[in-house]
């Protein structure tokens, strides 16, 4: 955040306080997903349903700063909340944004990150901090056990043949391709496919009011850099993975997880429920309420909701589930090699997998192969 002095004059529209954001290792290793993001966000913040966009700058941009925090681990399954970020979702999900419409966008990333996991291209290097000589020590000392000295002009923490192995072991390769291949062909039946926001966790979530008086809370999604068409079921199967991983462990490696904590087929229905109503009052130019019902898989537009199928759609966000779990641990092998934050990302790879393979398991009980992580 970054703030003008009290005694500073502003203009009538003028903020004094504003968020600045520098974008992070893996948006700034990819100009199209700069544009991208930059254009998404500019969008959006025309449409009000995120912060507003004051300014950008080469590695970054200036946002409105709203007062607020963010949402925590432990709320996402209070019952209200399940029912605000339904009604949010659903509203990003309506929005007709102008980019290719295919699901591609999230294949590509997966596929560019998979390519340098397998060797074909190696991530970029993690560059070693512009400090003094003392504090670079420090910070080897704090960051890199045993380690005496830095190569390539990186900080590894994890080497990237061991980061190779894991993808070997984790078969995130295999797991991919069959992945992929498994939502493709539905050609019959395929699942929608919507603009998703692709990582509306708890930390992506502010709370803009204080909702102990009246258990209300209006929030408000943010960090839209991974936003892009994708099939529905990833976005909604992302946001209940998230209720499983604390992020706020103080220790090594972290973050905490919990794969007991998804959310029961109740809390799903729950969720669903409140999404198809949010999404049925959301108004397209380029789509009617009986268009908008056949691209949700409802069939018609005059649907009571005793009807919704909600074993469908549980198969849908499994599906999506699975994804969420590939997608985040491919790309937090990458960022083994690239992030400079206190984080394990190898152990959070594994027990994405871990989740990875749990949920398999729940899809195909029969062919799903036992997996130690």
């Amino acid at each position: 955040m970054a703030s003008l002095k009290d005694h500073v004059p502003i203009q009538m529209d003028e903020p004094r306080k504003v968020f600045l954001r520098v974008y992070g290792e893996v948006l700034r290793s990819s100009v199209d997903s700069i544009v991208l993001d930059s254009v998404n966000f500019a969008i959006l913040s025309e449409k009000r349903i995120g912060p507003r966009l004051y300014g950008v700058f080469p590695g970054g941009r200036i946002e409105e700063y709203i007062e607020s925090r963010t949402l925590v681990f432990s709320e996402l399954s209070i019952p209200n909340v399940i029912q605000a970020i339904a009604r949010h979702m659903a509203r990003i999900h309506g929005l007709n944004m102008p980019f290719c419409k295919q699901p591609t966008f999230m294949f590509k990333m997966s596929e560019r990150f998979l390519a340098q996991l397998t060797g074909v291209r190696k991530p970029p290097c993690r560059p070693v901090p512009n400090l003094s000589s003392a504090s670079l020590l420090a910070l080897e000392r704090e960051y890199i056990e045993d380690s005496d000295h830095t190569t390539n002009g990186c900080l590894p923490e994890v080497d990237f043949q061991t980061v190779q192995e894991l993808a070997v072991r984790f078969r995130l390769l295999e797991e991919y391709e069959w992945l992929k291949d498994e939502l493709q062909k539905r050609t019959e039946n395929p699942f929608p496919v919507v603009f998703c926001h692709n990582d509306l966790q708890e930390n992506n979530v502010l709370v803009l009011n204080d909702p102990k008086p009246t258990d209300i809370y209006e929030i408000l999604p943010i960090d839209f850099e991974y936003a892009g068409y994708n099939y529905r079921g990833f976005d909604v199967g992302n946001h209940f993975n998230e209720w499983c991983f604390d992020y706020t462990y103080p220790e090594s490696p972290y973050f905490a997880y919990d794969l007991d904590l998804y959310p029961s087929r109740e809390q799903q229905a729950q969720f669903w429920t409140e999404y198809l109503a949010a999404f049925r009052t959301e108004k397209r130019p380029s789509m009617d309420a009986t268009n908008a019902h056949q691209e949700l898989g409802l069939g018609d537009s005059n649907f009571e909701y005793s009807t919704i199928d909600f074993d469908k759609l549980w198969i849908e966000s499994t599906y999506g589930s699975l994804y969420s779990h590939l997608f985040w641990a491919i790309w937090s092998l990458i960022q083994t090699q690239i992030s400079s934050i206190r984080f394990r990302f190898d152990e959070y790879a594994a027990a994405r997998m871990e989740a990875y393979y749990k949920q398999k398991a729940l899809l195909f009980p029969k062919t799903s192969p036992q997996f130690a992580i």
